[in-house]
């Protein structure tokens, strides 16, 4: 597949999505013995998928190719598109309350909802010198209602403190594509990019200073579970762990060769990865130990989102939709009593 190649995170995504054709799911038998966690949720559409926000176990929203954004009031049962007026591919979705969202994605696009998604109004922002070059956009993340940041290709780094009304745009050198942002209270966040880049801030993103990843690949997802704890993601199942909020970066062991897209964890030792050819990677030790789940799929995963320990969703190319009660755990094998015939009698 082309876009497992691309040096690019927009690249490989446009050319993903594009790629992915207009069949729904389909899932692959599994090996005998080798039952799944996870169930295909039926998302009603053919477009692939790459952005997932849940507010709680029932409340979420999906983005994908040619505008798409989905909705669920009842953890996914039931799937409504909601309409937004384009046909941009959408790759990130957050929202900070159930009214209040955003979504972001090609040719620069910013949508905004202040009821839910009902109404999806474009908001606009301009570089510092003015201009409104239409660079991708590849993630969105808020920290409160009023104070958040998009990253996007060619060193593009936005933010805004006012919701949206305004965005400003800050200069972060080298400028490689940043393919994710993350923020774990309203001063300190990091940036992931291509070439290994970590980017680091204790300032709201004022200033960034570059952290040694100890790595070239490029990484595409990263997650805090607290100031000092997290991981990035990335190429040839590159996984990478701080204790120390970034200081130092070690490699874990993810055992796969899988390009690596998303990225969860919902407490400092649980924690899921997901990517290409169906991968679906889950640790119950902060990531010492990395255990492949059961997909059921060879398609590619884009995105995962959990909303405690046992319940989560992962979605992906061919609007693929999986859903998991149980951690992605399969069900416990039945065992059933077999007598002989002398306890028969």
């Amino acid at each position: 597949m082309k876009y497992f190649s691309s040096k690019k995170i927009w690249q490989w995504t446009l050319l993903a999505f594009l790629f992915a054709g207009c069949r729904p799911p389909s899932p692959v038998p599994d090996a005998p013995g080798s039952p799944t966690g996870w169930e295909i949720q039926n998302s009603g559409i053919q477009a692939s998928l790459g952005g997932i926000y849940f507010l709680d176990a029932q409340n979420g929203w999906l983005t994908g190719n040619k505008g798409i954004i989905l909705h669920t009031t009842d953890g996914g049962q039931h799937w409504s598109v909601q309409e937004t007026g384009t046909q941009t591919l959408l790759v990130s979705i957050f929202f900070v309350t159930p009214k209040r969202g955003w979504a972001v994605g090609e040719k620069g696009l910013i949508l905004f909802t202040e009821d839910g998604g009902q109404k999806w109004e474009l908001q606009k922002w301009a570089l510092q010198d003015g201009s409104q070059l239409k660079k991708n956009l590849l993630h969105v993340f808020f920290i409160s209602p009023d104070q958040g940041w998009v990253t996007g290709e060619k060193g593009l780094l936005l933010s805004t403190t006012d919701g949206g009304q305004h965005w400003v745009s800050t200069e972060v050198k080298p400028a490689v594509s940043f393919n994710s942002v993350f923020f774990v209270n309203q001063k300190q966040g990091w940036i992931t990019g291509d070439a290994g880049n970590i980017f680091y801030t204790e300032d709201g993103g004022v200033n960034w200073t570059r952290q040694e990843s100890g790595t070239q690949k490029d990484l595409h997802r990263i997650f805090f579970s607290r100031p000092e704890i997290g991981w990035a993601v990335g190429g040839a199942g590159t996984i990478l762990h701080t204790k120390d909020g970034g200081k130092s970066w070690s490699p874990q062991t993810s055992g796969v060769p899988s390009f690596l897209l998303g990225l969860f964890f919902i407490n400092d030792q649980v924690g899921w990865a997901v990517g290409a050819s169906g991968t679906i990677l889950n640790t119950k030790d902060g990531g010492a130990t990395w255990q492949q789940q059961v997909s059921g799929t060879i398609n590619f995963l884009t995105n995962v989102f959990f909303v405690d320990p046992q319940v989560g969703w992962v979605i992906g190319i061919k609007g693929t939709i999986f859903h998991t009660k149980r951690g992605g755990e399969p069900p416990p094998i039945e065992v059933k009593e077999v007598k002989t015939e002398e306890e028969k009698k």
